[in-house]
């Protein structure tokens, strides 16, 4: 886009809009070039706009960085209080707390987020405090889920707060590889994966069937089961079966 239509597209827009494009924008750059490498004369040009006509909204960097946290952090409570407060039981809300942590807050705001984990100690002090205090809220909100569902006997137990602090930080970690496309794996398949990963995780039981997943340029693709382990699986059935009738007639 030339900068004489980017300047007449950000004209045409409200304040509310207007402002919200500077925060986007200086995210995209500040993701890119790093804070402390861009200067405001890069965000209004890529406006396409003056230094001064964006001095009309912003007054510093500093602020301008300072919006970009505010913003990061309504985005990661947007939906969480939301999730926490429904009726439902805790493993389908820890389920959807994932999801949304992945895809809501993660990937659709992947260069917002990329300056909230890498930025944070250019902001003064007072707001390096409540940017903590709002992540350990967050975090209190996943272990708050974990204790209900240890009690309702449907996680096993363990220190919730160090598995909150596992699954926040697995989450996050996402910003650090995923790159808008140009990724094998959807939001979707990335989510999906993790929720797997982390209800079942990676050692094979005997509850837990095997499932040879191999990765592919479109995703994970399943291998069909090998026609002798099917045999041996409905065969095994078969004689637990055959015991339990066995049992059934000798208690009856």
């Amino acid at each position: 886009m030339s900068t004489r239509n980017a300047k007449s597209n950000f004209r045409e827009l409200d304040k509310s809009l207007k402002i919200q494009k500077i925060i986007d924008t200086a995210a995209e750059i500040f993701h890119k070039k790093g804070y402390r490498s861009t200067t405001l004369d890069d965000v209004s040009r890529e406006l396409g706009i003056t230094k001064a006509a964006l001095y009309h909204y912003v007054s510093s960097k500093e602020k301008l960085l300072s919006k970009i946290y505010i913003q990061a952090l309504e985005n990661i409570f947007k939906n969480t209080y939301k999730i926490a407060g429904q009726n439902l039981p805790p493993d389908m809300k820890l389920k959807l707390i994932i999801r949304n942590h992945i895809k809501s807050i993660i990937i659709d705001s992947i260069s917002m987020f990329s300056v909230f984990f890498t930025e944070e100690n250019q902001l003064p002090e007072e707001e390096v405090r409540k940017i903590r205090r709002e992540k350990t809220k967050y975090n209190q909100i996943v272990e708050e889920i974990i204790e209900e569902g240890m009690s309702q006997g449907l996680f096993r137990r363990a220190d919730p707060k160090l598995q909150a602090f596992a699954i926040t930080g697995m989450c996050n970690w996402v910003y650090k590889w995923y790159k808008p496309g140009d990724s094998f794996f959807t939001s979707d398949q990335i989510a999906d994966h993790f929720v797997s990963l982390l209800e079942r995780g990676y050692l094979i039981t005997d509850k837990q069937p095997i499932e040879n997943l191999v990765e592919t340029q479109r995703g994970i693709k399943k291998i069909p089961e090998p026609k002798k382990d099917k045999f041996k699986k409905l065969k095994d059935q078969c004689l637990r079966l055959i015991e339990l009738i066995d049992e059934t007639e000798k208690s009856s």
